[in-house]
């Protein structure tokens, strides 16, 4: 199981390549829920630095996407080292068909969030050449293990993060903020929670080029079943969105040597003021019809 991460400044690339086995990074015209949008000329650089380092670089290429953005997406790619990529992240389809073009199959990860969550939709695509896909966030651990013992290609999955649990392609603060006839300037802000009426919780929102984005108060964990999970997954993501590179230097050391440690645990929860849980590890999804 290789471990990957997300970065906020490319000047702690080495340090955190200890630890990592790649990273995913992206630009903010194609990917969403970036810790930070990298340049064209930035993503050439990493690239090079990766491949000195013999660590991957994935791409995050999930925006849903129209047919003006994916016409942009091409001239994008083709700017790029494609051949020293690791592998691009899509959620949508028709990314996968403009990559399908440039004859990059090979390299793409569907990642739909949320659909992944028994064998066979996991596989529908393994006819198509692609290299692999996130498993569901909302499924269980028992569940996990049962679609890995039957995947046909990787399983990539959400190891560590905020999980979000909302979006939409609107920007949402910013129809907020021109009702209310109030200057906008919490695009791209990653301080911004929201509190639910009904409901004594701060969720993390975020409004980005792709949409508006809803998380899960709690930090999601698999630290303490990472053995578990180990002879199954193939990639592991720790996403650092909302926190900072010191903060993936202090967990990715736990995720390398496959063993929490309780004293750094309560350090980072004191520092970051944040609560870690199992997410929907143990708790099945049940839909109730009204009435």
């Amino acid at each position: 199981m290789k471990i990957l991460t997300t970065i906020y400044d490319l000047n702690h690339l080495e340090n955190l390549s200890v630890y990592a086995d790649g990273f995913l990074i992206g630009n903010d015209q194609f990917g969403t829920r970036l810790t930070k949008s990298f340049s064209i000329e930035e993503i050439i650089k990493v690239t090079q630095q990766l491949k000195t380092l013999k660590k991957e670089l994935f791409l995050q290429l999930n925006q849903i996407f129209n047919d003006e953005q994916l016409d942009h997406l091409v001239l994008f790619l083709k700017q790029l080292p494609i051949q020293d990529i690791s592998g691009m992240v899509v959620a949508d389809l028709g990314a996968y068909k403009t990559i399908e073009k440039l004859g990059f199959t090979s390299k793409v990860i569907y990642n739909p969030e949320t659909l992944m969550t028994n064998v066979y939709d996991f596989n529908f695509l393994a006819d198509f050449n692609i290299q692999g896909v996130y498993v569901a966030k909302e499924i269980t651990l028992e569940d996990i293990i049962y679609i890995a013992e039957n995947k046909k290609y990787k399983m990539f999955m959400v190891g560590h993060g905020h999980l979000n649990m909302f979006y939409s392609k609107r920007q949402l603060i910013d129809n907020f903020m021109q009702y209310d006839k109030k200057d906008h300037i919490y695009h791209n802000r990653q301080d911004l929670k929201i509190i639910e009426e009904t409901r004594d919780e701060a969720y993390p929102v975020l409004e980005d080029q792709a949409g508006t984005h809803v998380f899960r108060s709690h930090i999601f964990q698999s630290l303490t079943h990472i053995k578990t999970l180990e002879p199954y997954l193939d990639y592991l993501v720790i996403d650092t969105l909302f926190k900072d590179d010191a903060y993936a230097l202090s967990v990715l050391p736990m995720y390398r040597n496959r063993k929490p440690n309780q004293s750094i645990i309560d350090q980072i929860q004191k520092d970051y003021q944040e609560v870690w849980d199992e997410g929907f590890f143990f708790k099945k999804t049940i839909y109730k019809q009204k009435g």
